[in-house]
């Protein structure tokens, strides 16, 4: 009996053919997306130097909370930079900017070990 219904349905398969070509009625447009006022882009990025890009650089994953990502994600929409590790950029300029210079040298020298330490 399942042969027969196997055989049953062989005949109908071809009658599901399109007839017509199907186009969208608008075609994506990722500019249209996000609206961004020019004025204030410029302006930001007066203030900020160009950074230069370095041979790939080593990428790692930080984890945080999810509100913290979402947080960071909103920012980095907000502000049109290219990625979180950009806004992560300015934002610890910004602080370490803050900072005593007796901070900033121990900032400086942990980095440094850091920095070997992931060498190794």
């Amino acid at each position: 009996m399942a042969d027969n219904l196997l055989n049953k349905n062989k005949g109908k398969r071809n009658l599901l053919e399109r007839k017509e070509e199907v186009k969208p009625k608008e075609a994506f447009n990722r500019s249209s997306l996000f609206t961004v006022d020019e004025s204030q882009k410029n302006s930001h990025n007066q203030n900020k130097e160009v950074p230069t890009k370095k041979n790939k650089l080593k990428t790692t994953t930080i984890r945080c909370a999810a509100d913290t990502s979402h947080r960071l994600n909103a920012l980095v929409t907000s502000f049109s930079l290219d990625s979180v590790n950009e806004l992560l950029d300015i934002l610890l300029d910004n602080y370490e900017a803050s900072l005593t210079n007796d901070e900033r040298r121990e900032i400086k020298t942990l980095i440094e070990v850091y920095q070997r330490k992931s060498m190794k």
